[in-house]
């Protein structure tokens, strides 16, 4: 999930000395989303006192660990330093080991002496939580890309712009509580729902992507269309799971895309869609950052 508003970090001005220095500029912090399934069901009434989430359009947020890399360093291998990225977990699913995969730009892997210029995570980073009124806080952790130092010598001060790329695995989870019953088409006296229904409420667990929209009516005894729209609210792009494995870089041709998954908790009724070959699962592609189903 890319992010499109650009975290700049601080540019200083420094003046030539000896030895000379390398500044590192942080401006360049990108973030991309392997989207898990999207899964809609219904759990929670509509109207229900206590929220099903804590919610929220957020997954994996991050930055540089301070002074890793330091504003500045030495040329000519005379001070090693280390690069490392602080993770934190702002939503509400649980990313496991190897779920995370960073990659570096800006810079020439030789020159800095570092051994890859990507790194995977080798361990869990836990969602947020509810205990009672209490939010227990998401996981935070950090990512390593190990030592580096600059070998060449320089004639004077030179600045580079370091940029890391962030791809993970996340998931959403949609809750919705729909009108059934045996004769869709039958009108009852005091009956406790209503089967053509544009306003249908949903809750979403915390992540950038959200299902909204639901709308549910009639099209015959005994048959229910529901619509829902997915969304990307957050400001990042989406691929399908799995597709970044080792880098996180380049697989345009996977962008925009997610799984959905859409269930009753009950398993009592067949659910068939069209845009997902008539089965209840299956990939869509979004279109201006959403898409009706």
């Amino acid at each position: 999930k890319k992010i499109n508003d650009i975290k700049e970090g601080v540019d200083m001005q420094y003046h030539h000395a000896f030895p000379r220095i390398l500044l590192f500029t942080l401006i360049g912090l990108a973030l991309l989303l392997s989207a898990g399934c999207q899964q809609f069901g219904s759990q929670t009434p509509t109207g229900s006192k206590v929220s099903t989430f804590i919610g929220g359009q957020e997954g994996i947020t991050f930055g540089f660990a301070e002074e890793q890399p330091p504003g500045t360093v030495l040329d000519g291998g005379e001070e090693e330093f280390f690069i490392t990225l602080m993770m934190k977990n702002e939503g509400e699913h649980t990313v496991p080991i190897g779920g995370i995969v960073a990659s570096l730009s800006g810079i020439v892997q030789s020159s800095f002496s570092i051994t890859s210029m990507d790194a995977k995570s080798s361990f869990e980073l836990y969602e947020r939580s509810r205990e009672g009124d209490v939010i227990i806080p998401g996981g935070e952790d950090l990512l390593e890309f190990g030592s580096a130092s600059f070998q060449a010598s320089l004639p004077g001060s030179t600045s580079f712009t370091l940029r890391a790329d962030v791809c993970y695995a996340y998931q959403t989870l949609a809750v919705s509580k729909l009108c059934l019953k045996k004769d869709v088409l039958k009108k009852e006296v005091g009956q406790v729902c209503e089967m053509n229904n544009p306003t249908v409420g949903v809750e979403n667990s915390g992540a950038p992507l959200h299902v909204g929209d639901v709308r549910q009516s009639t099209v015959g005894s005994s048959k229910v269309r529901v619509s829902f729209q997915v969304s990307n609210l957050g400001q990042g792009q989406v691929y399908r799971p799995n597709t970044f494995s080792t880098s996180c870089v380049g697989m345009e041709n996977e962008k925009e895309q997610l799984d959905v998954r859409v269930y009753s908790p009950d398993k009592n009724f067949n659910i068939e869609c069209s845009q997902l070959n008539n089965k209840d699962s299956g990939a869509i592609k979004l279109v201006g950052n959403k898409k009706d189903i």
